[in-house]
Parts: C-alpha cells; structure tokens; sequence
C-alpha cells in the first residue's frame, strides 16, 4: 500500500479517497491540516500505483489501512473519507472500532439497495467502455463539479483527483453494493462530522441527512457552493470545519 505520512508527531488523521481517485486529491488538505495532525493518506487496494488487482471489497480496503496503523505502530485515529473513502471509514467503525477516535464522513452514503446500485454501476462502466481513460477521467470530474470552470481547469484537476484503473474499477465500484451501516451509526457513541453538498449529482445530499439522523453525537456541516467534492472547490471552508471539529474533540 502505498501512503504518505507527514505532519511529525501529533494526534493522527487519516484521509481515505474515493472511487477511482488517489491520494493526491487530498492536496488541498495535506499543507494546512499537516501543521495541526500526522497526516496518514493512503492509496486503497486497486487505486492508483497500488499493485493488488484482486479481493477488491469494503473488508479488505479496510483491513489495509488497519494493517498500514499496525505497522505504523499506530493504535487509534480520526478518519476522514469521502464518497467511497467515506463508506469505507463507516467499514473501520463497523469491523475495527478500537482504532476509531472520531469520524468525518464527506460525500458519502451509508445505505446502499444493491440493485441501485448495481444500476450505476452498469452505466459508469458503459460509459467508460466507450471513451478512453481522459475522456473518461475528464467526464467524471465535470460531474462531481458544481462550478463553471474552464477546460484547462477541469482537465488539472481531474489529472489531481483521479486515476481510473480499468482492471479493478468494477471491483471497486461494486464494493459497496447492498451496504446498510444503519445500526453501526445507530450504537455509535464516538464523534462524527457529516459532510454534504447541495449541489452533489454523485451523492444525493439525501444521503448526507440520512447518515446525520442516524447517527449518534454527529455534527453536520452543509456546503453551497460546491458539488462531489468541496474539499477541492471550497477547500479553505473545507479545512477550516475539518479543524474546528478534530480542535474540539481533542
């Protein structure tokens, strides 16, 4: 698995990116956060220079990075992942609580019905059968997008946010097919920040308040301006309500 660790000694947050992403899409977060918290930012199974082509579910993408804390020596963390980075936190929460400090969820979802999923799942993979990787990375990151922004703009940053590997992108996006986290973040008495967006074509922001009702001690953090990703269109508000949260649980 490869990762980037930064930050020095401090409380420790690791950053989970989502589907088809990699762990540079955290770069507007790694400068600011990195002066207040040890950064951990992995690549997860199938993504990006990650060698591993196979076994590509929700447990073993969790079982890497609670394996990565293992040999880190490294014994509990707040997570932060977004989209599939974010259900894969709500798997840690789930399989491995002793490691979990806190949680912020972004852009996710907790509850998943497997044939709406399946469902597009079996566009995104049509799709991508019919254009080549940068037209393909290129799509997909207009889609995330709230704004209006140039071609120049949304070609840097889907060369920052995403990484397609066709030999293990359907594993990957079918991982979380049929998920229900509902009674994990029913019992869980650990502190939670939930992230949504207005304006989120990928994730429904019905997902946001779906995960925000059912969970216990949560705090919920809107954006406005921004679609899939408001870490890299509002970054600034993205680090500052990241901090405000990690600051007051620490």
């Amino acid at each position: 698995m490869s990762y980037l660790d930064t930050g020095g000694n401090k409380e420790v947050l690791v950053m989970i990116h989502g589907l088809g992403s990699k762990r540079q899409s955290w770069d507007f977060q790694v400068n600011e956060l990195s002066k207040h918290y040890r950064l951990i930012v992995p690549n997860l199974r199938g993504h990006s220079d990650d060698k591993i082509n196979y076994n590509i579910t929700l447990q073993t993408m969790a079982a890497d990075i609670i394996d990565l804390l293992d040999s880190l020596h490294i014994k509990s963390a707040s997570f932060l992942g977004l989209s599939l980075g974010g259900i894969v936190t709500q798997e840690l929460l789930h399989s491995y609580p002793r490691y979990v400090k806190s949680t912020i969820l972004s852009n996710t979802a907790s509850i998943l019905p497997y044939w709406i999923g399946k469902y597009t799942v079996d566009q995104r993979m049509d799709k991508l059968g019919n254009m080549d990787d940068e037209d393909y990375e290129y799509s997909a990151t207009k889609n995330c997008l709230h704004g209006h922004y140039p071609d120049s703009y949304i070609h840097k940053i889907s060369n920052m946010f995403l990484d397609v590997n066709r030999n293990t992108y359907m594993q990957a996006a079918s991982s979380p097919l049929g998920i229900n986290y509902t009674n994990t973040l029913i019992h869980n008495s650990k502190p939670m920040l939930v992230i949504g967006s207005i304006f989120d074509k990928v994730t429904p922001y019905i997902n946001t308040l779906t995960t925000y009702t059912l969970a216990r001690h949560a705090k919920l953090k809107t954006f406005y301006n921004s679609g899939h990703i408001p870490n890299i269109e509002e970054p600034n508000e993205f680090n500052e309500c990241v901090l405000e949260f990690l600051h007051n649980i620490n």
